[in-house]
């Protein structure tokens, strides 16, 4: 039986792990080409989850004693990206980031919160562009901590670094809610590397009531896609 857990550090809300990262942890080394993950319920920290074969396609599923926490199988998708700014853009977006805006409901989480030491977190933070205020961009360059081993960071920190930013991409916060991931669809293309500067991008697709599609790439500093990723978010509740 194969088993995973996740640590504390590596939370999105306070009481869960962040679903970009648990996404990425099941699939890495185990499904290639683009890849879709269902969330069924918030990834618990802390204890061994079961990992899984599910139907004939190559699919998995994470299972929390009998509650079902994902599902990912590989699957084909469409994603228009937006033209992408240059670095020098994406560094000057640092002066109108999204948390400075809405204020940040978890500065603990992994990916996006201001309150993580480098190389501990993320520190991923996207920022308006001055051109159009619904497009998100965030000069970032990942710390030589983030890799396991070698000069690029492992899957699952890539599918982390492609949850956050599709959230912010909704432009607000309910009231008294948040958008949690529901669907996170992901096509890693080239290695992100360390200790380099790279363009990550997130724009608003469609919203649709209490759901909100939005998308999510990242660029090498020369331009190159290195991932791309769609995100569908679901208003609820805001969880402790």
């Amino acid at each position: 039986m194969t088993t995973l857990s996740f640590g504390k550090r590596f939370r999105g809300f306070e009481s869960g792990a962040l679903g970009g990262y648990a996404a990425g942890a099941v699939v890495a080394g185990r499904i290639e080409g683009p890849v879709e993950v269902n969330l069924r319920s918030l990834p618990p920290m802390g204890r061994e989850l079961k990992l899984s074969e599910q139907g004939h396609d190559g699919g998995l599923a994470l299972l929390d004693g009998e509650t079902l926490v994902l599902e990912a199988k590989p699957a084909p998708f469409e994603l228009k990206i937006p033209p992408t700014p240059g670095l020098a853009e994406a560094k000057e977006a640092g002066h109108r980031l999204m948390h400075d805006e809405l204020g940040h409901p978890y500065p603990s989480c992994f990916t996006c919160g201001p309150d993580r030491e480098p190389g501990d977190g993320l520190r991923l933070f996207m920022g308006r562009t001055g051109a159009d205020a619904d497009f998100l961009v965030a000069a970032w360059t990942p710390d030589q901590a983030l890799a396991e081993s070698g000069d690029a960071i492992p899957t699952e920190v890539v599918w982390a670094a492609l949850d956050c930013p599709s959230i912010w991409a909704v432009g607000e916060f309910p009231e008294g809610g948040f958008n949690v991931l529901a669907r996170q669809r992901v096509e890693s293309l080239g290695p992100v590397p360390v200790g380099e500067p790279s363009i990550v991008t997130a724009w608003p697709i469609e919203h649709d009531g209490r759901k909100h599609l939005t998308g999510v790439a990242i660029h090498g500093g020369d331009g190159r896609l290195l991932a791309r990723g769609e995100s569908l978010l679901v208003e609820v509740p805001r969880p402790e």
